[in-house]
């Protein structure tokens, strides 16, 4: 199955590099305030370690994102609240504006339950987006799985916020500065996929 979405995938590409359509991939992510262990264990007090206090990890932030498979622009909303229909068809609006002409948009996103209900299903279809469902349990296929692993690694791990109100602030300050991580975004996007097979 995933390399039949990866031989479709490439005809989808082709057709975005043409200016035909617009390729996103989306998914939400959830950042939990609480420090993030991102190096590795060790004896306590040889050299190198690192102490960083940790909070109680009950609230957290929804980033729902959208990223473009060709120039990387990247559209994102942020809610405390779970993540439902409302508010994936909210992220679709957001996407939409951002992309104004009649070009169909084609987005690539997982199986989650909301992802595939109908009244998702039936506003996508009315703001021009085609919703392209990845194979099951499949997160290696999605592009935006790697823009997540660069907000983890430069606002989450090792780091401390103090508040929730400091978390939160430092993620918002990740996606309006974005354009800073221009050039590893473009390197991380690279359209090569591991493919991963059961044992």
């Amino acid at each position: 199955m995933q390399e039949k979405f990866i031989n479709a995938y490439e005809r989808l590409k082709e057709s975005a590099e043409k200016g035909e359509i617009h390729l996103i991939f989306f998914d939400p992510t959830h950042q939990v305030h609480n420090t993030v262990n991102g190096t590795c264990w060790q004896t306590k007090g040889k050299r190198g370690t690192v102490n960083v206090p940790s909070n109680t990890g009950r609230k957290r932030i929804t980033v729902l994102g959208a990223i473009n498979a060709i120039t990387g622009g990247c559209t994102t909303m942020m809610t405390e609240n779970n993540c439902d229909q409302e508010t994936i068809i909210a992220t679709f609006h957001e996407v939409r504006k951002r992309y104004p002409d009649n070009k169909e948009i084609v987005m690539i996103l997982d199986n989650a339950s909301y992802n595939h209900a109908y009244k998702t299903c039936d506003n996508a279809d009315l703001l021009g987006i085609r919703l392209v469902f990845l194979p099951t349990y499949s997160p290696n296929l999605n592009l935006i799985e790697r823009l997540w692993k660069l907000l983890k690694k430069v606002v989450v791990k090792n780091k401390y916020y103090a508040t929730f109100d400091a978390f939160k602030n430092a993620i918002t300050s990740f996606f309006e500065n974005i354009q800073i991580y221009k050039n590893t975004i473009s390197r991380i996007l690279n359209h090569k996929f591991e493919i991963l097979k059961a044992e």
